[in-house]
């Protein structure tokens, strides 16, 4: 031991050798020189009591590459990386040996060349009378191991974080059906903790109505072999049932051996509800394409509602359906609505009534909002837990989750709201409120028409007179402006918010009429149709609001029209069902400066088809009708191509062409008049 100084007087270098040994020194234990004797195979070291290496035996040569000369006298920090040596990780190691009486540790360490290994060492304190005078070291070479430890680590790593990532159930099974691994999603999704799971049988997560069929899939997975496929409801441990997706394939080992099957389950629920969406939405349009064909047939408006809410209740899907129809009042705004017309519930109930009517006007925790007033379709969904307690309450009793309502609008005026129940409590998604709007747009225009309709051949009719001087209307600004009188004979709608005005102007100057027409915004375009020496018929575009629109919405017709120097005489007709006192009310806020003159019901003689085949008949010539005849069986007015020319019939009936066109011309007209009312 004496050829080894253990101690320095004089200091180390920066590498931990000693600069100078001087003459003093540690006789260490010779048990201990015979201990690094023994193991010479080992890498085994002994340092001072300062952490100098003393003794380097051969294992320790062959695991570091520092011969005994290179390495004794130099500090064990030598071993270690720059970092460890900056943290002085050396000095805490041999703190720690001396402390406690021995210090394992695990870490790099690098060889005489620079390179690393993985050394797991132990560090002793060697004692000599209650005093440490240095440390035996014993280190071994785990750098294989450690670099297959972090491989094995980086793939369980890489494979936990796989699986953390799957939102898909992972499981297997062994022959006997005991579960033996699973997946972190599997534990979540169904509720139950890890002791609970293990040997639990695969039927237990299924709920009891998918069971019979998830056990014949798992045995043609382990009697045939098959991959295979199946969907039923998972069964969690709280008694949710969450619809999912298996598919599972068999285990088996070298030799063929069945031991079990594994798979992955996938969560369907959007799915399922996207499949249901579809089915509802499918019913619902099959539903308005049978209402839309009883609507062409029916006569009244009773009987177009009777048969939406009737054809409503009776599809599987819903469970009632109820009608009623706006009302504004006259004293306050906004409008009114109750059930008139309903099917599968009884609505003359007050209470249902009364509860009706808060799906139209819903109180303001429901989250929602009158269809009058947003012209949408609104819907109520998962009734079930609603806070409206009256719904939660309702709906529970008549069975149904989810309510729309919807808009039955007209030329945007509300003219009432449909109410349907739906058995599902996610019923009426976007696309099924998208037909429910366009649906509540038909009937509304089914109802204005039948209006239109009832007008036009009932015997009698409402006539309502108006007097304006409301410069709002662009025929009596025009009238106005020019001092002069004209008389509306026609009005024919272009747009919506666009008329065809057919008038005459008596007294005033052509270039003059067209100047003012020309600076009014309203009035788009302008023509001279036929001018006289003191009238002149006009044909002008006007577009914007106008009262012949309002009419429009409520299914009246504008019967005659007279200005004189700006007032206006108007004369309304419009059929008995019409809401006399909104449509009133409508025109007078539209034009403030006109007012109601008068109110009555007036006989309109009703004409069959014979009575019109007669006054036509009456107003042609024998030459006219035998042109006209003529003309329509020998195929003159088939279009594109005609059976016959002009000459061919003119030729025919023994008279020149010109001839024939020009009692075909006047036939025609005689024809158009009696049609469109102007016979004179």
């Amino acid at each position: 031991m004496n050829d080894h100084p253990s101690n320095c007087t004089n200091g180390s270098d920066e590498t931990g050798r000693a600069t100078d040994t001087g003459d003093q020194s540690v006789d260490f234990n010779l048990g201990v020189r015979d201990l690094s004797d023994l193991v010479s195979d080992h890498a085994v070291a002994l340092f001072d009591d300062e952490g100098r290496v003393a003794i380097w035996n051969e294992g320790a040569r062959h695991l570091t590459g520092y011969d005994t000369d290179e390495i004794v006298g130099t500090h064990y920090r030598t071993l270690f990386p720059a970092d460890d040596r900056d943290a002085d990780r050396p000095e805490r190691i041999l703190e720690r040996a001396r402390s406690v009486g021995k210090a394992e540790t695990e870490g790099w360490r690098l060889q005489s060349d620079g390179e690393r290994f993985w050394a797991r060492e132990v560090l002793a304190p060697i004692h000599e009378d209650d005093e440490v005078v240095g440390y035996a070291w014993f280190v071994n070479d785990r750098t294989e191991a450690y670099e297959r430890e972090r491989e094995l680590r980086t793939e369980k790593a890489l494979t936990e974080s796989i699986l953390a990532a799957q939102p898909d159930i992972l499981y297997a099974y062994d022959a006997e059906g005991n579960l033996i691994e699973w997946n972190a999603q599997f534990q979540q999704v169904t509720g139950y903790d890890p002791d609970e799971l293990a040997g639990m049988h695969p039927l237990t997560f299924i709920a009891p109505e998918d069971r019979d069929h998830i056990r014949d899939a798992i045995e043609r997975i382990l009697e045939e072999g098959e991959r295979v496929t199946a969907e039923g409801r998972i069964l969690t441990n709280d008694g949710a049932r969450i619809p999912y997706e298996f598919n599972s394939a068999r285990i088996t080992d070298g030799d063929g051996e069945v031991l079990g099957f594994t798979g992955v389950g996938r969560n369907i629920t959007d799915r399922k509800a996207r499949e249901r969406e579809l089915e509802r939405l499918e019913r619902l349009n099959a539903i308005v394409r049978t209402i839309d064909e009883t609507m062409v047939a029916a006569e009244t408006r009773d009987e177009i509602e009777t048969a939406v809410v009737e054809e409503f209740a009776a599809a599987d899907a819903y469970r009632f359906a109820a009608i009623g129809r706006a009302d504004a009042p006259a004293t306050s705004p906004g409008y009114s609505w109750e059930p008139e017309t309903w099917a599968g519930i009884d609505a003359a109930d007050e209470h249902t009534e009364e509860l009706l009517s808060t799906f139209i006007d819903p109180p303001p925790v429901a989250d929602g909002a009158s269809p009058f007033d947003t012209r949408a379709v609104q819907r109520y969904r998962h009734l079930d837990e609603q806070s409206v307690e009256a719904w939660r309450t309702h709906a529970r009793e008549h069975d149904y989750g989810a309510v729309a309502v919807v808009p039955i609008v007209a030329s945007d005026r509300p003219l009432g709201a449909l109410v349907i129940a739906a058995d599902e409590p996610s019923a009426f998604a976007d696309r099924e409120r998208e037909v429910l709007r366009e649906f509540g747009g038909t009937i509304g225009h089914a109802i204005n028409a039948m209006t239109v309709r009832r007008l036009l051949y009932r015997d009698t009719a409402v006539e309502l007179e108006f007097e304006s001087s409301d410069r709002g209307d662009a025929c009596i600004r025009l009238s106005d402006d020019l001092s002069c009188e004209l008389s509306i004979d026609h009005v024919l709608p272009l747009t919506d918010r666009a008329f065809v005005y057919y008038l005459t102007t008596a007294n005033a100057d052509t270039e003059r009429v067209r100047e003012i027409a020309r600076d009014d915004d309203a009035i788009t375009d302008l023509r001279c149709i036929d001018a006289g020496d003191d009238e002149c018929y006009w044909e002008l575009v006007v577009r914007g609001s106008t009262i012949p629109d309002l009419l429009a919405e409520y299914g009246a017709r504008l019967q005659s029209k007279t200005v004189r120097d700006g007032v206006a005489d108007l004369t309304v007709q419009v059929s008995p069902d019409a809401n006399l006192r909104e449509l009133v009310d409508v025109i007078t806020s539209a034009y403030p400066d006109t007012r109601l003159v008068s109110k009555q019901t007036v006989e309109r003689p009703v004409e069959t088809r014979g009575d019109f085949r007669r006054t036509v008949e009456s107003m042609l010539t024998e030459k006219q009708r035998l042109a006209l005849e003529a003309a329509y069986h020998g195929g003159y007015f088939e279009w594109p191509t005609r059976n016959s020319d002009a000459a061919e019939i003119a030729e025919r009936l023994g008279i020149a062409r010109q001839t024939f066109h020009q009692h075909l011309r006047v036939a025609q007209a005689k024809l158009l008049s009696a049609y469109f009312g102007s016979a004179d």
